[in-house]
């Protein structure tokens, strides 16, 4: 698949607002209000519709509410940025339902990690339109987030490029699996929900691309075969370079003398392109926010934001 050219949002500023979407699995109420909370401190007004509390099954409400609920929001000229409740299970299946073409021409701001990959691939691929991989509201976004996670995000939001690099005591701890620097558009999110856009129309090209993977409850076999799916069906073809997250050691693997590291370059080791371990994105305490769609470079084992995934708004 051809990557169309990019479209970036307008960046954010004091006092926007923020529309909340539930495109995948219920949450806890008060975990949502304090997250509100949180983006009411950073200077932003926050809507959201009673829908969003809707329970089927393990879904927040039927698939074509909630993908309404999300059309609704990129159409509506008074939300400035659309920012996910929480992941779990679901997006994927609201994919059928949405209009690329109403949402290519009302670009939004758009964040979520997780479950939420479904729709960053899906937006990359049908819209060319940089996106947000980032915390959701229920859980990140809570009153321990960290000074720096908080700045960093904000940096993104408004296009501050000082602002918006990953902090350098944030990556002090990532490792270097295969050495090398690199270049290219950033891409990704969670593996396993990566590897289910493979084959279907909403698969994004990833050549040239620098990616980003990361993923949690995996147990190290299940790594082996998710990337090992990703090589053998072409997707790493052309790929310049691989950033991933924190795979935490699942308790059926805590006595294993090899951990996910060793998985990472048993099957990619002969890629040939540098590969960094251990970036805090995802599924973690302190989250960072990755802008996809953009620019982005592996130097000297860190991760450097290259471009902007908005455009600065006239005054």
């Amino acid at each position: 698949m051809e990557t169309i050219p990019v479209v970036r949002p307008v960046a954010l500023r004091e006092g926007d607002c923020i529309g909340l979407a539930a495109p995948a699995s219920p949450f806890r109420e008060e975990a949502l209000h304090e997250g509100i909370e949180v983006l009411h401190d950073m200077g932003f007004r926050v809507r959201y519709e009673p829908r969003v509390f809707e329970h089927y099954r393990y879904l927040a409400g039927r698939d074509a509410e909630r993908a309404a609920e999300l059309q609704s929001l990129f159409t509506d000229p008074d939300i400035k940025a659309i920012f996910c409740c929480r992941g779990g299970y679901g997006s994927q299946r609201l994919l059928p339902f949405l209009d690329a073409d109403a949402m290519r021409a009302n670009p939004k701001l758009f964040m979520g990690y997780s479950d939420l990959t479904s729709l960053l691939c899906y937006l990359d691929a049908r819209c060319g339109l940089a996106t947000l991989h980032g915390p959701v509201v229920c859980g990140d976004l809570r009153r321990e987030l960290s000074t720096a996670a908080r700045r960093q995000l904000m940096g993104v939001l408004t296009g501050d490029m000082e602002a918006m690099q990953p902090p350098d005591a944030c990556q002090d701890g990532l490792t270097v699996l295969c050495a090398g620097d690199a270049e290219g558009r950033l891409l990704g999110g969670c593996l396993s929900v990566f590897a289910c856009a493979i084959g279907t129309p909403f698969q994004p090209c990833t050549r040239g691309a620098i990616l980003f993977l990361e993923d949690k409850g995996e147990r190290l076999y299940a790594i082996d075969r998710l990337l090992t799916a990703l090589k053998l069906s072409g997707l790493l073809q052309g790929v310049r370079g691989l950033v991933f997250g924190r795979f935490e050691r699942v308790e059926a693997d805590a006595d294993l003398p090899y951990d996910a590291k060793d998985v990472i370059v048993d099957v990619l080791g002969g890629l040939g392109i540098p590969i960094v371990y251990g970036f805090p994105a995802g599924h973690c305490r302190q989250p960072l926010t990755l802008p996809f769609g953009v620019g982005a470079a592996i130097r000297g084992g860190r991760l450097v934001f290259c471009e902007s995934p908005v455009t600065m708004r006239d005054c």
